[in-house]
């Protein structure tokens, strides 16, 4: 087994996980306010692109891969974030989190190949090691995002959480009020201090069959474990199209022309899988 502590930018880096971990409490002051975020990623991620006057298109469907989480591309200037709904909800608000990284380094000049060229997040970035040196930062910055340190001591005072005698059960309420997967919470619970590097391990060790069997017992943090590939959103198109509707902008013939090109849409994509 890799050893996801030591491959994380925490374990790593530090200096740079204290630049990540300062910009994302700046960041969540400035589009996220006070609050667990847990599924309002998606509200937030373009709200961002909003304020920073970056037109954006967030597309929700299931891959039929359930290796691949997500991938953020930029075509004739506006950005495409593309989101696996097959994923279990807690992975795919990490991904929308991990992807929001790309996007902050498109947006501030700070690396904008990464998006030009197509940025890809697949189970081995998320859930294990990350290979470049973006993606990485990108991991840090969706836990810290997600799982900031004021909230997550809070948590651990609310609910009598000790650091040394903390279980798997745990772990599972903190992924219930979160809406992490397993290993971030983990490692979110290294980077805070609240556990030390032999808990950290003993935590990580523990099978994710183990994990599953846990959360089928108690229910925490079950439902996040859900999919949600019924849904599929494809972008402002079907927004545009009910908005022209409900005004009524459109024709008849061009209403009926565009609910059934958007079906056709829906058909070819099925077809793919």
């Amino acid at each position: 087994m890799r050893d996801v502590f030591g491959e994380s930018l925490f374990g790593k880096q530090l200096k740079q996980f204290d630049e990540v971990n300062a910009l994302a409490k700046s960041f969540a002051v400035n589009y996220c306010g006070n609050t667990i975020i847990r599924d309002s990623i998606f509200g937030i991620v373009t709200n961002y692109a909003r304020k920073r006057e970056l037109s954006i298109e967030v597309l929700r469907y299931p891959f039929g891969d359930e290796e691949l989480w997500a991938f953020t591309f930029v075509k004739k200037g506006t950005l495409f974030l593309c989101v696996n709904s097959e994923l279990a909800v807690c992975k795919q608000i990490f991904a929308v989190a991990h992807e929001l990284y790309h996007i902050h380094c498109y947006a501030e000049d700070k690396d904008p190949d990464t998006i030009v060229s197509g940025s890809l997040l697949d189970s081995k970035t998320a859930d294990d090691t990350a290979e470049s040196q973006e993606d990485l930062e990108a991991n840090a910055f969706a836990g810290l995002l997600l799982m900031p340190d004021s909230m997550l001591d809070e948590q651990i005072k609310l609910y009598g959480i000790s650091g040394e005698r903390i279980l798997t059960d745990d772990v599972l309420m903190l992924m219930e009020l979160f809406a992490l997967p397993y290993k971030a919470v983990v490692l979110r619970l290294a980077e805070n201090h609240n556990i030390t590097l032999n808990k950290t391990q003993e935590l990580l060790k523990v099978d994710a069959s183990v994990v599953s069997e846990r959360m089928k017992l108690t229910g925490k943090a079950l439902g996040w474990q859900q999919d949600s590939k019924e849904i599929s959103y494809f972008g402002s198109l079907l927004d545009d199209m009910e908005y022209n509707s409900e005004n009524e902008l459109l024709t008849d013939s061009r209403e009926k022309a565009d609910r059934e090109y958007l079906e056709k849409i829906r058909k070819g994509f099925l077809d793919e899988r």
